[in-house]
């Protein structure tokens, strides 16, 4: 967690900056799974919770790529789909 930091009077003053993120909810993968995939996934999800900036576009870039790659490695018929994408197909 981050905070900012503030000297009033010769004392150091610190209050937390909020998260997007609930820590508590943050559980590794087990080990079968592709945790790179995992965080991809999760940042774009992060991104499309706040408003659009320099930074969320640049996070977005590199999720999104990361997610190409691995697309481009899996057999042929398979596929990686956003949901909303999938049900607009189905």
């Amino acid at each position: 967690m981050y905070q900012l930091c503030i000297t009033i009077g010769g004392k150091k003053h610190c209050f937390p900056l909020p998260s997007l993120v609930d820590r508590q909810y943050i559980h590794k993968p087990p080990p079968p799974n592709f945790p790179q995939l995992d965080l991809a996934i999760s940042v774009l999800d992060l991104v499309n919770a706040v408003p659009e900036s320099d930074l969320s576009k640049e996070l977005s870039q590199v999720a999104t790529r990361f997610i190409q790659q691995v697309q481009k490695a899996l057999p042929q018929g398979t596929e990686i789909v956003a949901e909303k994408a999938a049900r607009k197909a189905a």
